[in-house]
């Protein structure tokens, strides 16, 4: 993004007045460091006094379509003139309004955590096609013919549905956020993702409480109406009091809750599969799902141990289809435990949070993949 500013400064000045200005950023840098320490970047004086002297000429049109101003394109060339310079003296990068100042590709704010974003979001719909195709194959529950476990199976699909759909919702939220962050868009990632932490808790105690029942409907519907009374009063709180503290606690507690109960249906799945392990290898209605699933972990197994002689056969990738959500857990708590553990963004493009995106790419990759599976298999058991 080419600046258009001045700085105190008209026409052919506007270089020699920069020159004084980094100057002066200097000085205050030298001569305040204790103050420095305990301030975060937007109280910086020197940041305080970039803002000050710049003054906007011209913005291009093709950065005011996706929201920059002047007021925004000088805020964020004080950060970096500021960020450059404590990088020249040896200084720690500090955040700006609690955010690391990232350097802007083609106007996008934050590149790689957007382009993460819209990575989460193809694979959450490239999911929600292979859920639908399933959900569709089954006969309406209103056909007299129908029987019990596929009217069930309509039921714990319609759930993932749901979640994938939400899921789609929140991850354009967040590249929308990434894009152009603004008090507008920050607000739409932070209840996106609420959103999908909460369809994601529900489809597992869905599963596990086995919801999804005829008998438990009104329990199913109990339980999605706490979670909808959940989310308006989440949503309320925010806005009577936008609370970082709060919504970061709440997520984690909701997020952990979640994992632990994937854990257990996934060890439980483990037993039913080890115990039926011979009429689940011969059924051959169960061989296609097995197969998606077993094409995405070659595909996978190849890609990371490509250059080695350690490829796992088909037969070694089976027994541990059962606990993919177990790895697919153990994945989002590397990425949780990088937001916890935030660090400065490497070349100012790549930080935690932008390699958390990343990393929740692979569990929906293959997740759904793997609750088509346990629907089938369970079917199959005589478990569902």
């Amino acid at each position: 993004m080419k600046p258009c500013y001045s700085f105190a400064s008209r026409g052919n000045h506007c270089q020699h007045h920069r020159h004084r200005l980094i100057i002066f950023v200097t000085t205050l840098l030298l001569l305040c460091p204790a103050l420095i320490q305990a301030s975060t970047g937007d109280q910086l004086p020197a940041f305080q006094q970039c803002l000050k002297t710049c003054q906007c000429q011209t913005l291009p049109s093709k950065y005011t379509v996706i929201g920059w101003s002047c007021t925004s394109n000088c805020n964020y060339y004080c950060q970096q003139i500021v960020t450059d310079e404590r990088k020249r003296l040896n200084l720690p990068v500090v955040q700006f309004y609690g955010k690391w100042p990232f350097k802007t590709v083609l106007g996008v704010q934050e590149f790689w955590s957007t382009v993460f974003s819209l990575g989460n979001l193809y694979v959450n719909y490239s999911s929600f096609k292979v859920i639908y195709r399933e959900f569709k194959r089954l006969p309406k529950g209103d056909n007299v013919s129908t029987n019990t476990s596929m009217i069930e199976s309509r039921v714990l699909y319609f759930q993932s549905m749901i979640l994938l759909a939400v899921s789609c919702i929140g991850w354009c939220f967040s590249s929308l956020f990434h894009f152009r962050d603004t008090s507008f868009t920050e607000v739409l990632d932070y209840f996106g993702a609420f959103a999908i932490i909460l369809c994601n808790l529900n489809v597992i105690v869905v599963r596990y409480f086995k919801l999804y029942k005829l008998e438990y409907q009104l329990r199913l519907k109990l339980w999605q109406l706490s979670l909808f009374s959940l989310y308006a009063y989440h949503i309320i709180r925010l806005f009577l009091d936008w609370d970082y503290s709060y919504n970061m606690n709440i997520n984690v507690v909701l997020g952990l809750s979640a994992m632990i109960l994937w854990f257990l249906h996934s060890f439980n799945v483990g037993q039913i599969y080890n115990k039926n392990i011979n009429l689940v290898n011969n059924t051959i209605a169960l061989l296609p799902y097995e197969t998606n699933i077993l094409q995405k972990l070659h595909l996978t197994n190849n890609y990371l141990l490509g250059y080695t002689h350690k490829k796992l056969s088909s037969a070694s990738l089976c027994r541990w289809i059962p606990y993919i959500p177990v790895f697919n857990n153990a994945i989002l708590l590397c990425g949780l435990y990088l937001e916890i553990n935030d660090f400065e963004p490497w070349q100012r493009l790549v930080d935690a949070h932008s390699l958390w995106h990343l990393l929740t790419i692979f569990p929906s990759y293959i997740w759904f993949d793997w609750n088509v599976w346990d629907v089938e298999m369970s079917k199959v058991t005589g478990t569902l």
